[in-house]
C-alpha cells in the first residue's frame, strides 16, 4: 500500500467538505442533541463502508483482469480528484438551512430512525462510489495482497467519517447562536479542502505517468 498519510489527507478534505452527510450531522446536532446525533453519524459511517465494499469489489476485478486498465483508472481517478477539488474551491456558495433549536435532547425522533437516515444518506448518494473508484486505485500496490490493503483504507475512511462528523456536531452545537459565522467558516473549509485536493491530484497524476 502506498502513502497512507496522503490518503488520510485526501479523505479528510473530502469528508469535511459540505454535503448531504455533513448537513445531516449538523442538523441532528442542533435539533436532537449530541447524544442522538451519534446514531446518525454511525449510520453514515457504516453506509460508507457498504459503498467502499461495492467499489473495492469492482477495483479488485479490474486488477485481476489487466494492470494496464488499472493504470488507466488511476489516471482517470486523479483527474476526477482534481475536478472534485476545483468544484469545491471555485463552486458557487451554498446556503445551509440549519435549525437553531439546541436547548436539549427533547426530540421524539428515535435513535433507530436517525441511524437509518444516516445509513440511507450514504447508500443513496452516487458520489461516494465515484470517489472510492477514483481514490482507492491511487494507493493500491498490485504486488501486495489486495484484501488487506482494502481493509486498511476502508477502515481509515470510516474512522475519519466518525471523527470529522462528531467534530462538526460538537462545533455547531456550541456555535448555535452564531450560525451565520459558522456557515462562513464552513465555506472557508470547503475552499481550502478544494485547493488541497487539486494539488494532490496533480501529484498523483504525475506519479502515475512516471510509472508508465
Amino acid at each position: 500500500m502506498n502513502n497512507i498519510a496522503l490518503y488520510v489527507l485526501i479523505a479528510s478534505a473530502t469528508i469535511a467538505s459540505p454535503g448531504p452527510g455533513v448537513i445531516l450531522s449538523i442538523t441532528n446536532s442542533l435539533t436532537h442533541g449530541r447524544k442522538k446525533t451519534a446514531y446518525g453519524i454511525l449510520g453514515l459511517s457504516l453506509g460508507m463502508l457498504g459503498v467502499a465494499i461495492v467499489s473495492a469489489t469492482s477495483i479488485g476485478l479490474v486488477i485481476a483482469t489487466s494492470k494496464k486498465i488499472f493504470l488507466a483508472i488511476q489516471l482517470l481517478g486523479a483527474m476526477y480528484i482534481f475536478y472534485l477539488g476545483f468544484k469545491m474551491a471555485f463552486g458557487k456558495r451554498k446556503s445551509f438551512a440549519l435549525e437553531s433549536d439546541n436547548t436539549s435532547d427533547v426530540s421524539s425522533t428515535s435513535a433507530g430512525r436517525l441511524f437509518k437516515e444516516g445509513l440511507l444518506t450514504s447508500l443513496s448518494n452516487p458520489k461516494p462510489i465515484l470517489f472510492f473508484m477514483a481514490v482507492f486505485p491511487q494507493f493500491i500496490d498490485t504486488e501486495q495482497t489486495y484484501l488487506s490493503q482494502f481493509l486498511i483504507l476502508a477502515s481509515a475512511f470510516c474512522f475519519l467519517v466518525l471523527l470529522i462528523h462528531f467534530c462538526y456536531a460538537e462545533v455547531f452545537a456550541l456555535a448555535s447562536r452564531y450560525l451565520w459565522k459558522a456557515q462562513d467558516n464552513l465555506y472557508l473549509i470547503t475552499k481550502i479542502g478544494g485547493v488541497t485536493l487539486m494539488l494532490i491530484a496533480i501529484l498523483l497524476f504525475v506519479s502515475v505517468v512516471l510509472t508508465l
